[in-house]
């Protein structure tokens, strides 16, 4: 009986989440559209959004920052020693998991991301999706090598890799109720194989990864005369400017721990609020060319960092960047970067777009790339 009691309150939490962020939303909240996420490209949204300005407050009680440099403060200020549950909470899917330990950074992860990037790319044949064959796999590979996983848990790890691969985003925009039960499953498997320090950081960081390794492959495939360029020059290049125009994570909700003066406001201590990563990414008081994808724009030093948050308290970026460098130097490896028409492989043959890449949809933190078709001629 207390299961069917916990089913059932776990449907009627989805569907009253998901009716309030329709009506907030057909009522013109920018941020509660954003969370609906019924459009198939996130940008004009952002845009509504920063139309409303550099920080204001939603009907759904959260106060939303747009803007570079009040995001950037606020990010840096001190937040709630725990997640509290906002209004709009849909998925409580780390409820009682204990803070996540760290992930481990770029030089940890060079050598296990350079090995899988190259076992993935030899794979490539003919039709092929970017993501599921190397972006979505590499840190799955990378995670399983650093805990020492082997036989049976390493494919176990990767089919929770793969259902927990929602979470993200479930935490705000309730997924349908069979998706649900198969994310919190894959959470506890997570838990079973890493340990529950360790399946936060998991689910987290294979996921910001992921979005990280996608958007930089989908920059090298969409232009890859400049992106090339930038990836022979210095392969952090691209990666920063990934984070910057294709933020992986693009949504960061938290609560203060303290009051903060930005924007000429005051948010108070234990206040919500919402930092849309991928607008303050694009401020054009902060960037030039905010929409261009401009990796030479980070030779600059007077360029000012992308915003890149720790969602549930797990630090990504250098787990992420340091496997997005071993993919990109992979690919640069494995025959030079054409100047254009495609990418050369390994194999002699030339890696190119095979149509236009595919978003998740209502996925409002991460709005991930669903796929990346691409197409091995030769």
């Amino acid at each position: 009986m207390a299961l069917v009691t916990a089913e059932r309150e776990l449907g009627r939490r989805l569907q009253l989440v998901q009716g309030i962020h329709w009506l907030y939303g057909a009522q013109g909240d920018a941020y509660a559209a954003l969370l609906r996420g019924y459009g198939s490209e996130p940008h004009p949204a952002y845009e509504r959004a920063r139309a409303a300005g550099p920080l204001w407050r939603s009907r759904l009680g959260v106060r939303v920052c747009t803007g570079y440099a009040p995001a950037r403060r606020l990010l840096a200020a001190r937040t709630a020693d725990r997640h509290v549950a906002q209004p709009q909470s849909a998925l409580a899917w780390d409820e009682g998991l204990p803070d996540a330990g760290e992930l481990p950074g770029a030089d940890q992860v060079r050598e296990p991301a350079a090995r899988a990037a190259g076992q993935a790319l030899a794979g490539l044949r003919g039709e092929v999706d970017l993501v599921a064959s190397v972006a979505a796999r590499v840190p799955v590979e990378v995670l399983a090598d650093v805990h020492g996983l082997t036989g049976t848990d390493r494919v176990r790890l990767a089919e929770a890799c793969a259902g927990a691969a929602g979470a993200l985003d479930a935490a705000l925009a309730p997924p349908a109720y069979d998706d649900a039960v198969r994310l919190l499953d894959a959470v506890g498997t997570l838990r079973d194989l890493l340990g529950d320090g360790a399946a936060r950081a998991a689910v987290v960081g294979v996921r910001a990864a992921r979005e990280l390794i996608a958007g930089a492959l989908h920059a090298l495939l969409r232009d890859p005369g400049p992106a090339g360029a930038a990836v022979r020059q210095d392969p952090a290049l691209l990666v920063t400017e990934t984070l910057r125009h294709e933020s992986p994570v693009k949504l960061h909700t938290f609560s203060l721990a303290e009051d903060v003066e930005t924007a000429g406001e005051r948010v108070a201590a234990g206040e919500q609020v919402a930092v849309l990563v991928a607008a303050a990414n694009r401020d054009p008081e902060a960037f030039t060319a905010p929409d261009r994808f401009v990796p030479d724009r980070y030779a600059t030093a007077s360029v000012p960092e992308p915003l890149v948050p720790a969602p549930h308290g797990v630090a990504v970026e250098s787990f992420a960047r340091g496997q997005a460098e071993a993919v990109l130097a992979a690919v640069a490896g494995a025959g030079g970067l054409a100047a254009a028409g495609g990418l050369p492989t390994a194999a002699g043959g030339v890696l190119a777009a095979a149509g236009g890449a595919v978003r998740l949809g209502r996925s409002p933190v991460t709005w991930g790339l669903e796929r990346v078709p691409a197409r091995v001629a030769g």
